[in-house]
């Protein structure tokens, strides 16, 4: 009996101390609206402005949110920066920065259910 409580406390013991670190696994992850884009950041207006930086390695998906999950799927950069409305100012998006503490956006998801015409758009790339 005695053994049993020892492994339990010890179980007990051993859990604690690595739960804090993964269940506040806070990445920073930010859901808003756009309110400035440019071909190298943008930025988000929620409860404060904040600018993410992009660059090659950062990823656009579709972001249904309204059912349709399987339409989830990588946007191609120059038709997002050149012919869609996707990044247009008020557009719904959700900025996931990377891991390493920077402010430079890993992945951005941009809500496609009021995209309105998303393929008609001004023909002015921004890169």
């Amino acid at each position: 009996m005695i053994r049993r409580t020892w492994l339990l406390v010890t179980l007990a013991a051993v859990l604690g101390t690595t739960l804090p670190r993964t269940s506040d696994a806070n990445y920073d992850c930010a859901t808003g609206r756009i309110s400035g884009v440019t071909g190298n950041s943008i930025t988000i207006y929620d409860r404060e402005a904040r600018t993410f930086a992009l660059d090659s390695r950062t990823r656009f998906t579709a972001w249904p949110t309204n059912g349709r999950w399987q339409a989830i799927s990588l946007l191609d950069r120059r038709q997002l920066f050149c012919n869609s409305r996707l990044l247009d100012v008020g557009r719904l998006v959700a900025v996931h920065p990377r891991h390493d503490g920077t402010s430079v956006a890993r992945w951005v998801q941009v809500a496609i259910d009021d995209a309105g015409n998303a393929g008609v758009g001004a023909n002015a790339c921004l890169r």
